[in-house]
Formats: C-alpha cells, sequence, structure tokens
C-alpha cells in the first residue's frame, strides 16, 4: 500500500505523507501539516448541527409527542435496518461505506434528528400510497428533506483553487473520494467541483501537445485547470438542506451531474455531497416499511431501463489514452472490457484513471487496459452483471448491497447487451411516474461531470458576488491550501 501512495517509486517528495495506515483512517497532524493539507476546526458544523437540532425540537409536535431525544434503536429501526442485511465489505469504499446496518439510528435519522421509525409512515397511511403505486417513491423522497440524509458523521474535503494539482489528487486517492468543492479565496464563495473528469480532460488535451511535457501537469494549481478548461464550465449547482430528496433526484439527472452539495444558505457552508448511491442507499433503509409496487417484479426486458444499444466497449488491447478519448467524446463513465466474441472480461472506469496520478504513471497512456488493470488499488468495485431475466427489484438491491455507480446486462452467453446505471434506476422510480424524464438521457450516469464556474446558493439559486457569504470565519483569512474536514453532526 506504500508504493501506492508515492508519486515516483524510489523517491519521497519531500511534502508528502507516506502512510501504512488504511484509507480510512484520519491524518495524522504532522503528515498534514507537511503536505499542506490541515483539518479546520469544526465550531461552524456543531453550530449548523445545534440550529437544526433547535428548529427540529420546535416542530417536533407536528410529528409526536413524548418522544425521547436519545439515538436509540426502536423495534421499527431495527426492522427498516434488517432489510440491507449484511452488506458485504466490498472493496473502493467512501468514508460512510463500511455503515453497520445495525448503527443506521446513528448514521441516518430524521429532521428531528430522532432514531425512531420513518416520520413519513407516521404522516401518510398505507391506503393511500397504495391507490396509485406508481407514487410510492415520489411522494416518499418528496418528503425526506436532504438534511435527512446526512449522516452524523462523515468526511468532506475542500480544496483551494491555488492548491497544486498533485496535492489535490494525493488528497482525493488518500481520503477515498472521487471530488471535492472548490473554494476560491480571492472571491470568498465556492465556485466548482474537482472531479475525476477534469484530470481526464487535461490528460487528453496535453498528452498529444508537442508544447508541454506532462511532468509541468503536476506543477499547475486548480486554478490554472479552471482558466484551461474555461469553455466547458457551467454555474455551480448546489441544493439547500431543507430542499426534498425528490428535488435532489430532479436536479442530478436533469442536470447531468454525479454529485451534488448541499449548502446551508444561511452560512455559506457546505455540509455534504449528495449522489445518486447514497439517495438509493437511504431509500433502502426503509424498503421494508414501504409497500412495493408491482413493477419492482417485472423483468428487465419488460420495464426496458437503462441502455440496451449502442453500448461503448474497449478490449484489454485498447490503450489508455483511447480510453480517455472515449470517456470524453461519448460522456460515458465506465467502459466493459471484451473478448474478440463480446463477452464480458473487465470493465474500466473514470475512477480508475486516478491510479495515473496517484502512481504518477501518466507519462505513457499508450500501455493497454489491461496492463492498466494490474495496478488497480484495493477498493476496485468489480464488474457487477446482471441480466435481462432478472426483476427490477433483484437489479436494485444487487447494485446497494455491492455499492457500485452500474451494473452490466449481459446474455445467456455473457456478452454485453447493456449498461444500468444509477440515475436510470431513480428516474425510473422518481421521475418517469410525474412525467419529468422526458428531457433526461438514459445515459446520466455515463455523463461527465463538469466543474462549475459560479457558486449557487440552495436549491440552485445563484448568489451575487456581492452577497455571497463566508462560509467559515476561518477560510477568509487562512492561505492553506487544502482544507480536509471531518463533518460531525453532535
Amino acid at each position: 500500500m506504500a508504493n501506492y501512495f508515492r508519486w515516483k517509486k524510489g523517491k519521497r517528495d519531500e511534502d508528502v505523507f507516506y502512510s501504512e495506515k488504511p484509507r480510512s483512517r484520519s491524518l495524522d497532524p504532522r503528515s498534514l501539516e507537511l503536505s499542506g493539507i490541515r483539518l479546520v476546526a469544526q465550531l461552524h458544523q456543531q453550530q449548523q448541527q445545534h440550529h437544526y437540532t433547535q428548529r427540529a425540537i420546535a416542530q417536533q409536535h407536528h410529528y409526536t409527542s413524548g418522544a425521547h431525544l436519545k439515538r436509540v434503536a426502536s423495534q421499527e429501526a431495527e426492522k427498516r435496518r434488517s432489510s440491507l442485511g449484511h452488506v458485504p465489505q466490498v472493496r473502493h469504499r467512501a468514508s460512510d461505506a463500511f455503515l453497520d446496518p445495525h448503527h443506521a439510528a446513528i448514521l441516518f435519522r430524521d429532521s428531528r434528528g430522532l432514531p425512531v421509525a420513518d416520520p413519513f409512515l407516521e404522516k401518510v397511511s398505507l391506503s393511500d400510497l397504495e391507490e396509485d403505486e406508481s407514487q410510492i417513491f415520489v411522494k416518499f423522497f418528496k418528503f425526506h428533506k436532504c438534511y435527512d440524509l446526512i449522516p452524523t458523521s462523515a468526511k468532506l474535503v475542500v480544496f483551494d483553487t491555488q492548491l497544486l494539482v498533485k496535492k489535490a489528487f494525493f488528497a482525493l486517492v488518500y481520503n477515498g473520494v472521487r471530488a471535492a468543492p472548490l473554494w476560491d479565496s480571492h472571491r470568498q464563495q465556492f465556485v466548482g467541483m474537482l472531479t475525476i473528469t477534469d484530470f481526464i480532460k487535461i490528460l487528453q488535451m496535453y498528452y498529444t501537445s508537442p508544447n508541454v511535457a506532462m511532468e509541468e501537469l503536476e506543477e499547475h494549481r486548480l486554478e490554472t485547470w479552471r482558466q484551461v478548461l474555461k469553455g466547458s464550465v457551467m454555474p455551480l449547482v448546489s441544493i439547500g438542506p431543507d430542499s426534498s430528496l425528490y428535488d435532489a433526484i430532479r436536479m442530478l439527472i436533469m442536470n447531468r451531474i454525479h454529485r451534488l452539495p448541499v449548502i446551508d444558505p444561511e452560512t455559506g457552508n457546505v455540509l455534504y455531497i449528495l449522489t445518486h448511491k447514497r439517495i438509493l442507499r437511504f431509500l433502502f433503509l426503509y424498503i421494508n416499511e414501504l409497500p412495493k409496487p408491482s413493477y419492482l417484479q417485472c423483468k428487465l426486458r419488460e420495464v426496458r431501463i437503462g441502455t440496451l444499444n449502442d453500448i461503448e466497449t474497449a478490449t484489454e488491447d485498447t490503450s489508455i489514452i483511447d480510453a480517455l478519448r472515449k470517456f470524453v467524446n461519448r460522456r460515458v463513465s465506465a467502459l466493459p472490457l471484451i473478448d474478440a466474441e463480446g463477452r464480458l472480461k473487465d470493465i474500466y472506469a473514470k475512477f480508475d484513471v486516478i491510479n495515473l496520478a496517484a502512481e504518477k504513471t501518466y507519462n505513457n497512456l499508450d500501455v493497454s487496459l489491461k496492463k492498466a488493470n494490474e495496478h488497480r488499488n484495493e477498493w476496485f468495485e468489480g464488474v457487477q452483471k446482471c441480466t435481462l431475466d432478472e426483476t427490477l427489484f433483484d437489479v436494485m438491491e444487487r447494485i446497494v448491497r455491492a455499492e457500485v455507480h452500474r451494473l452490466v446486462v449481459v446474455d445467456e452467453e455473457d456478452k454485453v447487451i447493456g449498461i444500468i446505471s444509477l440515475s436510470d434506476l431513480l428516474m425510473y422510480l422518481v421521475l418517469r411516474p410525474t412525467g419529468e424524464c422526458g428531457g433526461a438521457s438514459l445515459r446520466n450516469e455515463h455523463t461527465s461531470i463538469e466543474e462549475k464556474d459560479e457558486c449557487a446558493g440552495a436549491a440552485g439559486g445563484d448568489l451575487p458576488p456581492d452577497e455571497a457569504v463566508d462560509p467559515d470565519p476561518d477560510l477568509a483569512t487562512q492561505s492553506t491550501d487544502v482544507i480536509a474536514s471531518e463533518c460531525q453532526d453532535q
């Protein structure tokens, strides 16, 4: 593992900390100081939690009476968590991935801060839900707020735009995250998201350029990359904690993005990053308590969900640079690797490209994907597949348990015939019943994650530059390159 985090084999950069510890452990303070990564005081997170707790207590009589403000599991919560069963510890996990279902009452709770049975079922009768089964999940997500999904403890990594690129991607790798919000200290606001797609675009742009040495890339600052990619940027899309999860799903899919920052409109703080995976997992915490629509028992060939034609694939002999071109030109997030007969052999995803940054092996992008996958890290998701004869519920359950972003659809001969993504599932479950998926492509999960230029407020509302709120008093004066904070809900 130590070799995995080294930028140069046999040579250690003086400002990079190498550790034998697992990725999920907190960074050592000394190493943080050396690498330019510092921990931010959690005062604003505690204040934010206190604010919502006090407001929730004031509204408590609308839901129930005499509830104890204890984070203890009820029988109903135990039943809910049992729906997940034993989630295998699949490798490649984010900081909140290894969730023990028996601690779900602590990590997932309603906006009152109470680990009790879902108040959705207290407010809505089952008979009302069963009148129109297509609206069950729609009503569920419209009832729950984005704040309901925020865990009591989660890792949030924020980058300053003045940070060196090599430090930024080292921090992504070390913290096991795929993206991070960007903070512009000059404008005093969040201006975008750093993602793997940005790295891919830069590699593709500079690899064939005779005027730029690939070694120079790691000396660039994030601000420089933003200027280079300026033609493809869009305003930052964000949402407020009081917005519904239905609104969050709609914004994720309609804006063709994978990550949606939850920003407090009062302080400007980023509270959490919503993703398709986290939203679907939240639904499965309550799946046993909800009436199950009959269409969940339909086979995939009947519901026709996902992308079942014109699948972009590659072979194990395909070069890395060709794969990067496919990612950018076709706007896909993964390439199934097939043999000469079209049978599924492996998969190469955007996240695998992070290995190039971690190991500093992007000088030669002409090597094959088979060779590249030999250096795949321990958090590899694995190739998860399904067939058209499986039910929609089985597919949903598999993608949640395996904690992957997509399933490859194969036939009886294991030949690739399609892809089902997280966004495909959420669009079918939530937007299709409301008729709002007409403008959304079925290839949403495969679209690239564009970085964003302007900061947006709650629910995507723009904040004028002169009214931008400083997310934290310390951030305005600190010259730190990276702020890595452990968000604690007290």
